[in-house]
Parts: C-alpha cells; sequence; structure tokens
C-alpha cells in the first residue's frame, strides 16, 4: 500500500497484530484519536476501548485493548497494551471460559470484550 501505516499491537504475552493499514482509531486517555500514514510524532496513553483498523474504506480488523501506550511516528504505530483481545477471533464462550480463573481486572476486561462483541 502506497498510502499506508504499519501498526503492531503488542501484549505482555505476544505480538497481536502487525500488519500495514490506511488508518487506525485509537482509545487514548483523553479520547478517540485517529492515526494516518505521516501523522505527527506522538507518544499517547490509552484508556480500555476498542482499537479499529481502516483498510478499502472500512474497518478491516477490530481489538478490544486494555490501557497501555501507542507510540506513534510518521511511518508506523506500535501500541503496547497491558492487555488485547481479538475481537474478530473471540468467541463469547472462550470468554466465559477465560472469566473463570481471571482476577478482578482480568474479568473485568473480559466483561467488557463481550459487550463489544
Amino acid at each position: 500500500m502506497a498510502n499506508a501505516i504499519k501498526i503492531e499491537l503488542v501484549t505482555l504475552s505476544e505480538m497481536l497484530f502487525s500488519d500495514s493499514a490506511e488508518m487506525v482509531i485509537i482509545p487514548g486517555s483523553e479520547g478517540l484519536f485517529g492515526v494516518l500514514p505521516r501523522h505527527a510524532a506522538t507518544l499517547a496513553n490509552l484508556q480500555r476501548g476498542k482499537l479499529d483498523v481502516y483498510n478499502g474504506g472500512s474497518i478491516t480488523r477490530r481489538f478490544m485493548i486494555d490501557g497501555g501506550v501507542a507510540d506513534v511516528t510518521p511511518e508506523r504505530v506500535i501500541i503496547l497494551a497491558e492487555r488485547a483481545v481479538d475481537l474478530d477471533a473471540v468467541s463469547t464462550q472462550q470468554l466465559d471460559q477465560k472469566v473463570v480463573a481471571a482476577t478482578d481486572a482480568e474479568a473485568a476486561f473480559i466483561n467488557a470484550v463481550k459487550q463489544a462483541i
């Protein structure tokens, strides 16, 4: 893609997503913000919310993140999230199984993911 930005979504345990996109909408601590190619360098705190990846003018991937930091440069955005779930690849049944062994903070995040699906 000639007019794309590289996106990486990383948690403590894995690289959840790495690809290029036309735009990404990120849940910043002060509200949602969009990142396009050639965006000004930015370091932003993140809050719990949906991260939407756009290609072809529509959302192609959706993730729920639980806080973290976004490091934005004109060529790429790296999102370091405390927790993240691919909303397009998880079922409520899988989430119900995870919530049984989860801490209070993890259970609250899992319930937020279930609402976002």
